[in-house]
């Protein structure tokens, strides 16, 4: 029977082996760490062995409990019926990866002898929360041992030793710790109406907040995997006219410019994709780093209305750009490489080749200008 003396007597029996619990819950802590890391699974994992007078207190309080004072006969006891000397606590990221962390566990340790399933359970389906529509605590426990394999140099005298595993949210951890401090540890029937009140709004904050950031996460992978699929397209070269339309598109958007046209991105693309290949811009990065949106801006407002004016006043009737298709890239494009473009190999007869007139027509327009 667990008396004063005896509950003195386990407290000392206890801190004794205060080192040994340390070196569990570290050992536990440092595998926990790695397996989540390699399942990819977010969460910030931390243990502790229970302080010498926080012992002391819960076994005073429970010389005063006829169930738990009968379980106690001598002083090692003390290591069979505290669950919670040694204690490692894994929060998650999200809600949905409590029952994946409590699988994880079930993988990689061992439970106590001729206890089954590690004891777990799952708090907020206990009677003492369910009977309480204001309490929110949230968690499953268990309890865990290193396993045989495991009990190798340091680790070898911890095969007695028990530890027992919280798995939480991060959001539910902030409620449980808050709810541990001012109700589990008190006197709940002295809470104020204003601490019950916001007690229980936290609660429900909690909750709303786990699916503020399960939406939060799913928003963020899909973007990374635009990303990555944009980083791989990126490094693809663009082998045909359609191709490119595509991305052009894709990447710049029906309309460049508020209050303009939409931009027809399958007209005269073949003028502007040969005059990209033979620049050597052949990967979409290199494309959107030579035609820039500021770029464009500055062909479309001040270069194209000079140059069609340039074009009329000439007689350069045909061919006469179309600012509102492709010839707006290719365009953009001669501007910074007009001498080069206006080199472009010509085969077969009959009038230039689109990209060819253009650009030769722009080193008139800028001999016109000097």
């Amino acid at each position: 029977m667990l008396t004063y003396e005896l509950a003195e007597a386990c407290t000392a029996e206890y801190h004794r082996s205060f080192d040994r619990l340390l070196k569990l819950v570290l050992r536990i802590v440092e595998k926990l760490e790695a397996e989540l890391k390699e399942r990819r699974i977010m969460a910030r994992v931390s243990g502790r062995v229970k302080g010498r007078e926080s012992l002391r207190a819960k076994l005073l309080k429970w010389v005063n409990d006829p169930e738990k004072a009968k379980l106690f006969l001598d002083s090692r006891d003390v290591f069979k019926h505290v669950g919670d000397l040694a204690a490692v606590r894994v929060m998650t990221y999200v809600e949905q990866d409590r029952d994946r962390v409590a699988s994880i566990a079930r993988e990689i340790f061992s439970h106590r002898s001729g206890r089954e399933d590690f004891e777990y359970e799952i708090k907020e389906k206990s009677l003492r929360v369910k009977s309480d529509d204001a309490n929110y605590y949230r968690a499953s426990h268990m309890q865990i041992c290193l396993k045989q394999s495991d009990l190798t140099g340091t680790s070898e005298n911890l095969g007695d030793d028990h530890c027992e595993l919280q798995i939480t949210s991060m959001l539910a951890h902030v409620w449980n710790e808050i709810e541990h401090d001012i109700v589990y540890k008190g006197d709940k029937s002295q809470l104020s109406v204003d601490e019950a009140s916001a007690l229980e709004s936290l609660g429900l904050l909690t909750k709303t907040g786990d699916n503020i950031i399960v939406n939060l996460m799913n928003a963020n992978a899909r973007r990374e995997m635009e990303l990555h699929k944009k980083s791989v397209n990126a490094s693809k070269e663009v082998v045909s006219a359609e191709a490119l339309s595509a991305f052009l598109e894709e990447h710049y958007g029906p309309k460049l410019f508020s209050h303009s046209q939409p931009i027809d991105y399958r007209k005269h693309i073949e003028p502007l994709f040969l005059a990209l290949r033979y620049l050597g811009l052949v990967h979409p990065n290199d494309i959107v780093a030579a035609i820039t949106p500021s770029v464009l801006y500055e062909t479309k407002k001040t270069e194209w209305p000079l140059f069609k004016r340039f074009l009329d006043k000439n007689g350069h009737e045909k061919p006469m750009p179309n600012i509102n298709s492709c010839d707006l890239f290719l365009l953009a494009l001669i501007s910074r490489h007009s001498a080069k473009l206006a080199t472009f190999p010509r085969t077969g007869k009959g009038p230039n080749p689109r990209q060819i007139a253009f650009a030769q027509r722009w080193e008139t327009f800028l001999s016109s200008r000097q």
